[in-house]
Formats: structure tokens, C-alpha cells, sequence
């Protein structure tokens, strides 16, 4: 009687011990989810100017890329209605200056407008006279707007 006593203790107690991992198994599982959930909930809640300047960026990939069609879709409705696809990529590819960088210096932003710094790196074939390539650096000053939901890019009047 006391071998069944005994046997049945141990397997309440393997029993409970068992549970107890669960417990703290699950716990555990709900920590992390909900760590990961607060994760994607602050990567999803930008600000508005971490947004234009995330889209600033995104314009000067596209351009030293190459990629003239992605970098013209961040340009403001009003400047793609006069302007077409096809007449910013000829713009872009006959131009004299050439962009080869870009590096991101600062911004200042209103409700909605924002001015945003970058050092662009540049090259110019055949400039002067016995000067095959010169190349330089300025800091370009660029305007984006917000009339709605969305920033756009506002070029400066050619």
C-alpha cells in the first residue's frame, strides 16, 4: 500500500512539475510575442519627418542608381502633370552633371514643408579644356511638400 502511496506522490509531483513547465514555457511565448508585437508597432508609428526624409533618401538611391523611373514617382503630382516620364529620364540622362553621392546633413520641417540637406558627390566630363573629368561636392538644399497624405519632392524652377 505505501509502494502505491509513494508511486502516486511521485506522479503527482512529476505531474505538477510538468505543468509548471508549461506554464512558464507559455508565459515565456507570450513575453516574446508581445515583445515583438511592441517592436512592430513602434517600426510602424514614423513620424512625419522620418518619413520625408526616408523618401528624400529613397529619391537619391533611385537617381544614382539609375533607377529614373522610381526616382520620378517621388516628384511632386504638379511637376509630373507638366512634365513626362519619358522627358525627365532624357533631362536626367543628357545632362552635363552627373550625380555619383549623396550623403544626408540635416532637415527642418513645418506642418507641411521641409527642407532637407544632402552632400552630393558630382562629376563633369570634359568641363574645361584639357580636363577629362572634374569632379566635386555641394550641399543641395531640396523642398518636399505634404498637400495631402503623402511628400513629394518639388524641384526648383529650371
Amino acid at each position: 500500500m505505501m509502494n502505491e502511496v509513494e508511486n502516486h506522490t511521485q506522479f503527482a509531483l512529476q505531474s505538477a512539475r510538468f505543468v509548471g513547465r508549461l506554464a512558464s514555457i507559455a508565459l515565456i511565448i507570450m513575453l516574446l510575442s508581445a515583445c515583438a508585437s511592441n517592436a512592430v508597432v513602434s517600426e510602424q508609428v514614423k513620424s512625419d519627418d522620418d518619413i520625408v526624409v526616408e523618401r528624400a533618401k529613397a529619391r537619391w538611391a533611385a537617381l544614382l542608381s539609375k533607377d529614373l523611373e522610381r526616382a520620378y514617382s517621388y516628384y511632386s503630382p504638379g511637376y509630373r502633370s507638366t512634365t513626362s516620364v519619358v522627358d525627365f529620364m532624357f533631362k536626367q540622362r543628357t545632362r552635363r552633371v552627373k550625380w555619383e553621392s549623396s550623403e544626408y546633413l540635416d532637415h527642418s520641417c513645418s506642418e507641411r514643408a521641409c527642407n532637407i540637406r544632402f552632400k552630393t558627390g558630382f562629376k563633369i566630363e570634359k568641363a574645361v579644356p584639357g580636363m577629362n573629368v572634374y569632379r566635386g561636392y555641394d550641399n543641395i538644399e531640396e523642398t518636399w511638400v505634404k498637400p495631402d497624405d503623402e511628400w513629394w519632392y518639388v524641384p526648383p524652377k529650371s
